[in-house]
């Protein structure tokens, strides 16, 4: 994507920030040596312990030599109250700064979430009352959306009935079969030439157009001429019936570039497409939809021709499969003509060459087949709906299932017509036939589940409680059980994929797995019943009872009562849904404002220590003046608070494991270097927009909101961990700390939120963030990586200094291993560094903190890598190691904990100050981060290489 006002790439922005570093150094503004300082992810665990560095930090007089501040989830706890008190306080960095009262505040606040514990506490009660009120309107949103779905199949109940009856209306069928078939052919013709098709262009949409006119035009004639009727009540020549058959499946497929040249006029993007190669979402709205539609059409003429009710009884009269199969094809000859001609144009677009004689043999013959093939499964559906007629649930099976089967049949079809091929089909045309046969098995089955759902749930809700009280009301309890184990289970830290799992993780990753689908089962059923026994109390009937199979007396009065109020029903639910999803903004009702003001109360209200500075509203406690705009911290350190650009939705394969990318709020640029690569090739980069006008010169971010977004550890898109039906469970009870932020490689977006969320709110539902829509999903970076240092490498900083409070109680460096993984597989920059002495060996750390050596090649100096490490030798200040004795898991308290006490506040603190201070002795006679590295480089790891 080409630069713009509100847009940069990569190079651009990272130019800017070194200018403005330049701006704001003292002494030699020219060097090009950047010092970077690093905190880690890990809550308040992780600000507490940063907090101690950076006091030795600023006792040493480093501070002052640090370029960039770069910060994660709890590292940005603390990296916030730097960044505004240096922005509020000029002397903030030096070493005779006055830090003791904003510290005093920082202990005050360590309940940052709840400063007053207690069950009658109104900070306890505010937490319970937010989360309440945001999750039930996330709730009624979701519940409306799965309630307009269960309300679909009632008026398709009623057409699926008397469909046959109408039977020009059969068009319809033919117009949906053959709008899928030549999207088909089209993109089979794209594959297998392996280069656009002239015919297919978008410029081509005049010969197009003409051509089609002129079959069209052609067919119409000849059916006037031969007093066609394509849906007669008896049979017809077949001689009448291909030809026009043939003639309109060759005018639709002329038609695609007609098509093309309409989607590429409203494209939103600036790469609209210039001929047929559809995407994944492309066929399924071009494709999928329509033939699924057909199906359903299909399934219903089937039932009428078994029934009687299409209009004759020839077939209604039929109960043997070779009847069926013998007799049927003399009254469908113009469907069977349409399927054996798009068979045909299918074969013949998916054949390796069209110049060969065997090529064009195998297309001609394998549609025979094929056809055939179609004929029987057809005949095969036909003698089970038989079966079913007599049975008076009968109309209801072949409701459900006789989609589903359709669909199987034209599935089954094209197996048959690709073997008949053989080898004259390419391997990318088979590929691509396997992927439209998944999304028709994905189809068919939630066809099945919201039918299923919709016709039997009531039913079997109603049974059980009439029937079996108790045993409904154990299965209530259960269902209820299971999905709060779940709930607790998915929100913790030992499911999702990327770490190693003991017994007890495993069983949460089962729990995290299994109660997800529970409960969307039970929901699905719940809300089926809510809405039966809603329509049945103002329609006096219900479901069951109203079949509508008798014309005529008081049963088709109450029947048409029903569907009347159905229809009433289904039009409130949509209405409250469009209301609900313009209205609730799905950022503002997460639990992230809850989060953010907190933060800001703690770390950044804790700056303000002039007297009379804060003023917070007596009732509540806050002060919104304790935050800061973003954009307001254009200073030296340069603030950049990481996060992680969710991608469980997209299509690019390097994300299999990953699913997010790294994303940077900043005072300067908002975005990501992430360039998308799918299978169509290399994408534009996502790039940056300046931050004054990210979302809007009037929303641009603050710095509370960029800590609490880089802190979003519970939601349900979450990077690596992501996982699709976990996130059905969090989103839904508003386990949601993310952030929708616009799309920086979409400048045009002026709005801090998306104006309707019921796409942005269904994409957390099932995990299917991406970086193709108006927004993206914003997380804790955490979710990518953990120690805020990937920045930095990428900027190439000659020194960079990690402080790591991450929970680690086994000391496998999970976050650092990440970290040197990721950097040599994006950066192909090498990290060598020896942490060994760090490991535990008869209970205490030899040391805590390591020098590595950061090999960035292409001519560009190596780097150096201070670690310092959360971790014990055992010779630390004795309230420490007191603090030690009474709480074995320090300093690794679980991440959970969020609720510090004054010993635990100071002993991470003490802990983090040691450690620093024992790191950096050398710079007691230098000041100079550089220098003091370098040295720290050559005595401690003279020889160390990156392997």
């Amino acid at each position: 994507m080409a630069a713009t006002d509100d847009h940069r790439n990569w190079d651009e922005a990272y130019t800017a920030e070194l200018d403005a570093l330049r701006r704001h150094r003292q002494g030699d503004p020219e060097n090009p040596d950047l010092v970077g300082l690093a905190f880690s992810g890990g809550g308040i665990r992780s600000a507490t312990f940063g907090l101690g560095v950076l006091e030795s930090l600023k006792g040493l007089g480093l501070l002052r030599g640090i370029d960039y501040l770069s910060t994660v989830s709890g590292g940005g706890y603390i990296g916030a109250w730097l960044s505004a008190g240096h922005k509020r306080h000029p002397d903030w960095l030096e070493p005779g700064a006055d830090w003791v009262e904003a510290i005093r505040h920082l202990r005050r606040y360590s309940n940052y979430l709840s400063p007053e514990v207690g069950f009658f506490s109104a900070d306890t009660w505010s937490m319970a009352t937010i989360w309440l009120r945001n999750t039930l309107l996330v709730q009624l949103t979701v519940v409306l959306a799965i309630a307009c779905a269960l309300m679909l199949p009632r008026p398709l109940f009623e057409l699926f009935q008397h469909w046959p009856a109408a039977g020009s209306l059969r068009w319809l069928t033919i117009v949906l079969f053959i709008l899928g078939v030549v999207g088909i052919a089209g993109n089979q013709m794209r594959v297998t030439s392996g280069h656009p098709v002239a015919l297919l262009r978008a410029t081509s949409w005049p010969a197009g157009l003409a051509a089609a006119a002129a079959c069209l035009a052609a067919a119409w004639m000849y059916a006037r001429w031969t007093a066609f009727d394509p849906f007669p009540d008896g049979q017809v020549a077949y001689s009448a019936a291909l030809p026009v058959a043939l003639l309109l499946v060759a005018g639709g497929f002329l038609l695609q570039p007609v098509f093309v040249r309409i989607t590429a006029a409203v494209w939103p993007n600036d790469d609209p497409p210039e001929g047929v190669n559809y995407t994944q979402n492309w066929v399924q709205a071009a494709v999928v939809v329509p033939l699924m539609t057909a199906a359903y059409l299909v399934a219903a003429i089937l039932w009428g021709e078994t029934t009687g009710a299409a209009g004759h009884g020839a077939l209604s009269r039929i109960d043997s499969y070779g009847g069926f199969f013998t007799t049927a094809w003399r009254y469908w000859p113009f469907p069977l003509s349409v399927v054996f001609v798009s068979l045909w144009l299918l074969s013949a677009a998916s054949v390796r060459s069209r110049r060969e004689r065997a090529s064009w043999a195998a297309a001609c013959c394998a549609p025979v087949v094929a056809v055939l093939v179609m004929h029987g499964l057809l005949c095969a559906v036909m003698l089970l709906l038989h079966g079913w007629q007599t049975h008076p649930d009968g109309v209801r099976r072949a409701f459900v299932l006789g989609p589903p089967l359709v669909a199987g049949a034209f599935v089954l079809t094209i197996v048959i017509l690709i073997g008949m091929m053989g080898r004259q089909s390419t391997d990318g045309a088979r590929e691509w036939w396997s992927r439209l046969g998944a999304w028709l098995g994905i189809y068919a089955t939630g066809w099945m589940v919201i039918a299923l759902s919709a016709v039997y749930g009531p039913v079997l809700v109603t049974w059980a409680i009439e029937a079996h009280p108790w045993t409904a009301l154990t299965a209530g309890g259960g269902w209820l059980g299971t999905v709060i184990a779940g709930l607790f289970a998915g929100n913790s830290g030992g499911t999702g994929s990327g770490e190693t799992k003991g017994t007890r993780n495993k069983v949460k990753e089962v729990v995290a797995a299994v109660a997800p689908f529970v409960f969307i089962a039970g929901l699905l059923v719940g809300v089926a019943w809510v809405l039966e026994v809603v329509i049945a109390a103002n329609a006096a009937t219900n479901w069951p009872d109203a079949r509508g199979l008798t014309a005529a007396g008081e049963h088709a009065a109450s029947h048409a009562t029903f569907l009347t109020v159905s229809l009433w029903v289904w039009g409130a639910c949509i209405a409250a849904l469009l209301l609900m999803a313009s209205r609730v903004d799905i950022n503002e009702f997460s639990l992230n404002a809850f989060y953010r003001n907190r933060l800001a109360r703690c770390y950044l209200g804790a700056t303000r220590t002039r007297p009379g500075e804060r003023n917070p509203q007596h009732f509540t406690g806050f002060d919104d003046e304790d935050d800061l705009a973003l954009a307001d911290l254009n200073t030296r350190p340069l603030h950049l608070v990481n996060c992680a650009l969710n991608l469980g939705g997209s299509s690019d394969l390097a994300l299999h494991t990953r699913h997010s990318a790294a994303f940077v709020l900043s005072p300067l640029h908002c975005g990501s270097g992430y360039k998308s690569r799918t299978q169509a090739g290399p994408a534009s980069e996502l790039g940056y927009v300046p931050t004054p006008r990210y979302g809007g010169e009037s929303s641009a971010p603050t710095l509370g909101q960029a800590i609490s977004v880089s802190g979003a550890a519970a939601s349900p898109n979450m990077g690596y961990h992501t996982s699709p039906v976990v996130a059905f469970l969090l989103t839904l009870f508003n386990v949601r700390l993310g952030w929708w932020f616009p799309n920086p490689g979409r400048p045009g977006v002026k709005r801090p939120s998306p104006r309707f969320n019921l796409r942005y709110l269904l994409a957390e539902l099932f995990g299917g963030a991406n970086d193709s829509s108006g927004f993206v999903m914003i997380s804790d970076s955490g979710h990518f990586e953990n120690l805020a240092a990937y920045e930095l490498i990428r900027r190439r900083c000659r020194v960079i200094i990690i402080s790591d409070g991450e929970c680690d109680p086994a000391l496998t460096f999970g976050g650092l291993g990440t970290l040197i993984r990721m950097c040599e597989v994006d950066f192909g920059v090498r990290i060598a560094i020896d942490v060994s002495s760090i490991r535990v060996e008869r209970a205490w750390s030899s040391r805590r903190w390591a020098v590595g050596r950061i090999v960035y090649g292409n001519g560009v100096p190596d780097g150096v890598l201070v670690y310092l490490k959360a971790s014990m030798t055992g010779l630390e200040n004795t309230s420490v190691l007191q603090y030690k004795s009474s709480h074995p898991a320090f300093p690794h308290e679980s991440t959970g904990d969020q609720f510090y006490g004054e010993d635990q506040f100071e002993s991470y603190r003490h802990l983090g100050r040691e450690i620093a201070l024992e790191a950096f002795h050398d710079a007691t006679s230098e000041p100079d981060v550089l220098r003091v590295a370098t040295r720290m480089l050559a005595r401690e790891a003279p020889d160390l290489e990156a392997t």
